[in-house]
């Protein structure tokens, strides 16, 4: 006769809460963010919690963003901003950033963060969502195949700084 053993039960979901943030979480998202900017090996993020009231909120936000809370503590945020396509002439957002603490990744929250831009994109109007990543990052390469192909005959460019200054100078 054959013997089954019982299997121990899978660990218990935990439940993670995306929600818009607010100005009460400026002192997270921008411990986050100097996270963030660390975990990808510059310096410091210069996004304080007054560049976040500052920039964030009023008549004209320039971002918006969803925080990840597990028990109360938020472990993660989504950054994003509007943006448009002229060849779709489609509405869409840019995710700007996307961090989870480390001691909460594989749990979904990086999920329901982007899932959640996804759905803030669509009451929008929109109907896409753009981001990068750097290429040395493979755990989040690895991470966003899982959810949209990588594009490979695009190459991001940036002006900043003095190149920047210098555009907006000499045009």
């Amino acid at each position: 006769m054959l013997r089954l053993r019982r299997l121990p039960d899978p660990a218990p979901r935990t439940a993670v809460t995306v929600r818009a943030a607010t100005p009460a979480d400026a002192e997270a998202v921008a411990r986050l963010a100097r996270l963030l900017s660390l975990a990808d090996g510059a310096r410091p993020s210069q996004f304080t919690a007054e560049a976040y009231l500052r920039d964030g909120f009023g008549p004209t936000p320039a971002f918006r963003v969803l925080v990840a809370e597990v028990e109360r503590e938020v472990v993660g945020y989504a950054l994003f901003y509007p943006g448009y396509d002229t060849d779709r002439a489609t509405r869409g957002v840019y995710l700007a950033d996307l961090y989870v603490l480390g001691t909460h990744r594989r749990i979904g929250v990086g999920r329901a963060l982007v899932s959640g831009v996804a759905r803030q994109s669509r009451a929008m109007g929109g109907s896409w969502m753009f981001w990068s990543v750097l290429k040395r990052n493979k755990g989040a390469r690895k991470f966003y195949r899982t959810l949209a192909p990588e594009l490979r005959d695009i190459v991001i460019c940036a002006a900043f700084g003095p190149g920047f200054e210098k555009l907006a100078r000499d045009g």
